[in-house]
C-alpha cells in the first residue's frame, strides 16, 4: 500500500499557511483527497474489489475533515454506511497520535458487524497487517507502533470509558433507546478534540433520542437542500445534519422518486423495485429504509387490513391420515397457549387449522392438556414434527419424543425469528396460506403486530393483544409454517 498517510494534527497547520503562498499547482493535496486516494487502496472484497468513495460519501467527509466536532447523517438502508465507518476508523488510527477511537452501536451484534467490516480491511492488506494488531476476541484492533486503539461498544455493555476519544462512529442511532452511550462520548469530545460522527436510517417516531437531534436539526437557520438532501449546519459550524429522504407529498410508490434519496450508485432503480414488489417486504419497512421515512408512533399490523379474510376457504377440511407439521407456544403465566396444524395441500398451498388452551382463573394450564391434544393429532394426522419454543414446554418436548414424536426446538431468537416471520408474510401476500374462517384463529392473526429489531422486523404483540387480545395461535403457526414450508420431504417419523 502506497504512502497516503496525512500529516499529523501538529503539521497540519504550518502546511496550510505554506499553500497560501504556493503557486495553485504546487498545492498539498487535502486531507479529504489523500483519504480518498486511501480508501482506493482498501480491498472491500477478498477479489480485490477497491472502496471507491461516493458522492454523498465526500460531501459529508468534506464536513468531518473541514473541522465539524459532531456529525449527524441520515439516510435509507444499503447505501454502504458501515463500510465507510471501518475505513475512516482505520484511517484516524493511522493518522492521529495514541488515537481512542470508537465504534458505538445500540447492540453487541451491531457492533460486531462494524468491527468485522474494519477487520477485514486489515486481514486483506499485508501493509495493514504490519502496521495494526487484530484482537477479534475482544473487538479491537490496535496500532503497533503507540496505544492507539479502535474499540466496539454498545449500548447495551453499559461501558463509560469514552473519556478522551478521537473519534467516535455512532452506528444506527435510531436503536439507541436511551442518549446515554452517545451523551458519554459528546462530553469527553473535547479533551483531546475529538470528533463523532452518526450514521443512521430514520427511526419509528421523534420520540426516541436521533427523532429529537433531527427536530433541533430542523430548527436550524443555515439550510440548504438539493434534489432530496437536507443540509443543516449550526451557527458556530460545530454541528452538521445531513439527511436524504423522500420529502412528504412525494409518491413512495414510484420507484424512481425513491431512488432520488438513495445516494449511492449501486443502488439502482431495478434494485429498489425488487424490494418493493417482494412479497416479504413490509410497508413500514419500505418507508423507513428505502424512502428514509419517519413512520411515526403508530404500530402498524404485521397485516395488511383484510387480507386474512381473503385467505377463507369455509369448506376446507384438512383429511384423516394427512401429513401434517405442528406448532406449539405456551403462554406466560395465566397466558393461553396454543397449537397449530400445517398441512401442504397438492396444489401447493399450506392448510393451517389450530386449537387455544385457556388456562383456569386459579392458576396456569394444565400442560397435559396439551400434550394429550398432540398425542390425539398423531393418532388423527401422520405427524412429521413438532416444532416449539423450549420455554415452557421442554419436559413436555422430551415427554413426546420418548413416545417417537420429532420435535424441534426453534428459539424465538431474533436470528431464527425474523426470517421466519419474512416468510410468512411473503406467503401470506402470495395466497399460498388458507383457512377454514375459524374466528379464534383470525382474532389471534389480527392482533400481531410488528416490532423493529437490529436484524428486522418480527411479529409481536400489538396493542390489541395488550389490550387482553392473544396472538398465541399466531405463533404457533408461525413455528408449524417455518418448519412445513423448509422440511425435507424425506422426513418420516413413527408414532409409537
Amino acid at each position: 500500500m502506497p504512502a497516503t498517510k496525512a500529516p499529523k494534527k501538529s503539521q497540519r497547520q504550518s502546511s496550510t499557511n505554506s499553500k497560501r503562498c504556493a503557486p495553485e499547482s504546487q498545492q498539498e493535496p487535502t486531507e479529504l483527497e489523500v483519504f480518498k486516494v486511501f480508501c482506493e487502496q482498501l480491498l472491500v472484497t477478498e477479489n480485490g474489489g477497491q472502496l471507491i468513495l461516493e458522492d454523498w460519501q465526500l460531501k459529508v467527509l468534506a464536513d468531518h475533515f473541514n473541522g465539524a466536532v459532531e456529525e449527524v447523517v441520515l439516510l435509507p438502508k444499503g447505501q454502504g454506511k458501515t463500510t465507510l465507518f471501518a475505513a475512516l476508523t482505520i484511517w484516524s488510527l493511522l493518522t492521529t497520535p495514541d488515537a481512542r477511537i470508537y465504534m458505538a452501536a445500540a447492540s453487541r451484534d451491531q457492533a460486531s458487524l462494524m468491527y468485522q467490516h474494519a477487520l477485514g480491511f486489515v486481514e486483506r492488506s499485508p501493509q495493514l497487517q504490519e502496521l495494526i494488531a487484530t484482537k477479534p476476541g475482544y473487538r479491537e484492533l490496535r496500532l503497533r507502533s503507540d496505544s492507539g486503539f479502535i474499540r466496539t461498544v454498545s449500548a447495551d455493555s453499559n461501558t463509560n470509558d469514552g473519556t478522551g476519544a478521537t473519534l467516535v462512529c455512532v452506528d444506527e442511532y435510531h436503536r439507541h433507546k436511551t442518549t446515554d452511550l452517545v451523551a458519554v462520548f459528546r462530553d469527553g469530545l473535547g479533551k483531546r478534540g475529538g470528533r463523532m460522527v452518526t450514521i443512521s436510517t430514520a427511526g419509528a417516531n421523534m420520540r426516541t433520542p436521533l427523532g429529537q437531534v433531527r427536530e433541533r436539526a430542523y430548527l436550524l437557520e443555515d439550510q440548504e437542500r438539493d434534489d432530496f438532501h437536507l443540509r443543516a449546519v449550526s451557527p458556530d459550524g460545530s454541528f452538521v445534519f445531513h439527511e436524504w429522504a423522500v420529502p412528504e407529498g412525494f409518491d413512495v410508490d414510484d420507484v424512481e422518486i425513491v431512488k432520488r434519496a438513495n445516494p449511492s450508485s449501486f443502488v439502482t432503480v431495478e434494485e429498489l423495485r425488487r424490494r418493493y414488489e417482494s412479497p416479504s417486504m413490509h410497508r413500514r419497512e419500505w418507508l423507513r429504509y428505502a424512502a428514509n421515512q419517519w413512520v411515526g408512533a403508530l404500530e402498524d399490523a404485521w397485516l395488511e387490513p383484510g387480507r386474512w379474510q381473503t385467505l377463507c376457504d369455509p369448506e376446507l377440511v384438512i383429511p384423516d391420515g394427512a401429513e401434517v407439521f405442528l406448532g406449539v407456544d405456551i403462554g406466560l403465566r395465566h397466558d393461553t397457549s396454543a397449537v397449530a396444524v400445517v398441512h401442504q395441500l397438492p396444489d401447493g398451498r399450506f392448510a393451517v387449522e389450530g386449537q387455544v388452551f385457556v388456562p383456569p382463573e386459579s392458576g396456569d394450564l394444565d400442560l397435559a392438556k396439551v400434550e394429550q391434544h398432540v398425542i390425539a393429532l398423531a393418532d388423527r394426522y401422520q405427524v412429521q414434527s413438532l416444532t416449539y419454543d423450549r420455554w415452557g414446554f421442554a419436559r413436555s418436548a422430551q415427554y413426546l419424543s420418548d413416545r417417537g414424536l420429532l420435535c424441534l426446538d426453534m428459539p424465538m431468537t431474533n436470528e431464527r425469528t425474523v426470517p421466519a416471520c419474512a416468510r410468512l408474510l411473503e406467503a401470506v401476500n402470495r395466497g399460498e396460506l388458507v383457512h377454514n374462517g375459524d374466528p379464534v384463529l383470525q382474532a389471534h392473526v389480527e392482533a400481531g403486530a410488528i416490532r423493529e429489531t437490529e436484524r428486522g422486523w418480527r411479529i409481536s404483540k400489538g396493542k390489541t393483544a395488550q389490550q387482553g387480545g392473544k396472538i398465541d395461535l399466531l405463533m404457533a403457526m408461525l413455528l408449524a409454517f417455518n418448519t412445513a414450508s423448509a422440511s425435507n420431504p424425506e422426513i418420516t417419523v413413527e408414532w409409537i
